[in-house]
């Protein structure tokens, strides 16, 4: 016998991540080699230290070793480590490595 299951829609229509207002870091861990950071719209985004080096964003011999004594900068708008003296901007973590750099940019 076949019976009738009712549909549940979500309550909540609003969106978690607000495209408005820039996306910021509130901490920041380096775990086996990996840059592990929480974001004020409740995500935790992990990305590979050898990826940060490899495609340019932080200098090539970084180790991640290096990562573990940081500044939050701007209200965490920047993670800056403080070892290396490079600067992380909160946008390559939220929005990803290959985003381009600026909002109206393709």
């Amino acid at each position: 016998m076949a019976r009738l299951i009712k549909e549940v829609k979500p309550q909540n229509n609003q969106p978690l991540v607000n495209q408005a207002q820039p996306t910021k870091v509130i901490k920041c861990e380096v775990k086996r080699g990996k840059l592990v950071t929480q974001l004020d719209d409740g995500r935790e985004v992990i990305i590979a230290v050898n990826l940060l080096t490899k495609y340019g964003i932080l200098e090539e011999n970084t180790k991640s070793e290096q990562l573990k004594k940081y500044e939050l900068q701007n209200e965490g708008k920047y993670i800056h480590f403080t070892e290396t003296d490079e600067i992380l901007p909160a946008r390559i973590i939220s929005k990803g490595i290959f985003a381009p750099c600026e909002e109206g940019r393709e």
